[in-house]
Order: structure tokens, then C-alpha cells, then sequence
């Protein structure tokens, strides 16, 4: 990804939209309060409403969550969680896709972690396959129909505890917060020991030549019109990179923020 805008810097803010908006489910067989509203009623209150939306809203409050009107067939909550799941799971199954292709031997440029009987191949002893890349990009490539199971759910709601759709939700969304925690655990083991060969890097960048230049050589091309001199026109190509390093000072500080509230 650009380094303007890092695909790692989504998932902290669908989390923490996620987390903090989470409602509390309060409000009886049919969503009424109606069974506390009674109660409030028996115990001779003066606003038996009012007592019965309180109390709902200190339990939501005493519990972490978030107060709000019963949501039994809104499930809105629901997805918005398995959307922040997959989210990141886009985010990690996009860096092991970089990683998978740059481990390649006809390019070399990144190797992952080393381990105890990991990446061996049985048929090439030389070859060493990018195991942890490969599981994190199974995980990428399935989470998206989880999600999908999720909405298809929320649109089939016809009543509170709707036969099938109901039932589909909660292990649909345990499966995908399950792998999600092993993906997100192999994705910070991928990152932690992923060696970088800048000789080889150096070597691929130097062997394109002018190539990585073209953009900027059609750009500096032309000032007000004027098309310049080749060796004018060549001044101020020197630095490939342009503004690199304060875009990602920009994006690690934007992911610092993001961070550091979760």
C-alpha cells in the first residue's frame, strides 16, 4: 500500500467504532420493556415508563455497553462487528500478499521468520514456502463470506428470534472473531521476524534503471508550458523516494492515535 495511506490504518477505527458503540440488548420478549414496565406499575411508581427505560439504561451502563432501544430485529451491531473483523483481515491478507510475492526466488527481496520444521518443501529441500503468509491469506480470502452470512442474516429478520437467521449469527460470528485472533497473532509473528534483503532490493531497483523514473521525468518535463532541456529536464530526479519519509511519519503518527485508546 501507499505509504500515504496504509491499509493497517482502517481496522484500529472500525475496532474502537465497534467497541465503544456496542448496544445493550434490553427490552423483554418483544423489545417493550413491557415486563418492567408492570413491575413498575406493582411497585406503585409514578412514571412506571420512565423507571422501566432507567433501569434499563443503568443495567446497559453497569455492564459496559452502550444504552439504546431494543434492537431485535436491527442487528446492525452484529455486523458492524464482523465488519471490523474483516477489515482487518483485508489489512493482513494484504501485507502477506506483498510478503508472499517478495519471498519468491526469482525475486528474494524478503524472507519470513525462520522455524522449527516450517516452510520445507518435500520435493524441493532448497525451496522455503511463506507458511505464515499462506495461513494469514486463507484467513483473508474466508472471512469476507462470513461477513456476508451476517448481513444475509440481518436482511431475513421477520420477528424477533426469526428461525434460522437468528441461529446462523452467533457462530458465524464466533468463527470469524475465533480465526481472527489466530490470523492477527500470525500476522504480529510475520512482522516481528520478517527479514528484508536491501542488497537484493537494491540490486532489482538499479536493474529497472530509468524505468522507475518515468513519472517524474514526464512531470518535471514541463514547467508553464515549456518543455525543457534534457538536462534540465533531468534536474531534481535524483531522489526517487519524493516525499516518502514524511508520508509514513505521517501514517505511523495517524497509527499511533488510533492506537492508543484501544
Amino acid at each position: 500500500p501507499r505509504p500515504g495511506s496504509p491499509a493497517w490504518s482502517m481496522p484500529p477505527r472500525r475496532f474502537r467504532r465497534a467497541r465503544t458503540s456496542l448496544p445493550a440488548q434490553i427490552g423483554g420478549a418483544a423489545g417493550t420493556l413491557a415486563a418492567v414496565v408492570g413491575l413498575a406499575r406493582l411497585r406503585g411508581l409514578a412514571d412506571p415508563v420512565g423507571a422501566a427505560q432507567t433501569a434499563a439504561d443503568a443495567t446497559a451502563t453497569a455492564l459496559g455497553l452502550t444504552p439504546r432501544a431494543p434492537w431485535h430485529t436491527t442487528r446492525a451491531p452484529l455486523t458492524a462487528a464482523g465488519d471490523a473483523l474483516v477489515t482487518a483481515a483485508d489489512a493482513w491478507g494484504r501485507i502477506a500478499t506483498d510478503i508472499t510475492l517478495l519471498t519468491r526466488p526469482e525475486i528474494g527481496e524478503l524472507a519470513e521468520p525462520a522455524g522449527e520444521g516450517r516452510g520445507g518443501s518435500s520435493t524441493m529441500p532448497h525451496k522455503s514456502n511463506p507458511v505464515l503468509s499462506v495461513l494469514i491469506r486463507r484467513h483473508a480470502l474466508a472471512a469476507p463470506p462470513l461477513a456476508a452470512t451476517l448481513h444475509t442474516a440481518a436482511a431475513s429478520y421477520v420477528d424477533e428470534r426469526p428461525d434460522g437467521a437468528w441461529h446462523v449469527e452467533w457462530e458465524t460470528l464466533q468463527t470469524l472473531a475465533r480465526r481472527s485472533v489466530v490470523a492477527g497473532s500470525q500476522a504480529t509473528e510475520l512482522l516481528a521476524g520478517l527479514r528484508v534483503d536491501a542488497a537484493r532490493m537494491r540490486a532489482t531497483a538499479e536493474a529497472a534503471g530509468a524505468d522507475l523514473l518515468a513519472e517524474q521525468r514526464s512531470l518535471t518535463g514541463f514547467v508553464g508550458g515549456e518543455i525543457l532541456a534534457g538536462s534540465e529536464a533531468a534536474a531534481g530526479l535524483d531522489d526517487y523516494l519524493g516525499a516518502t519519509d514524511a508520508l509514513i511519519d505521517s501514517a505511523v503518527a495517524r497509527a499511533h492515535e488510533l492506537w492508543k485508546d484501544l
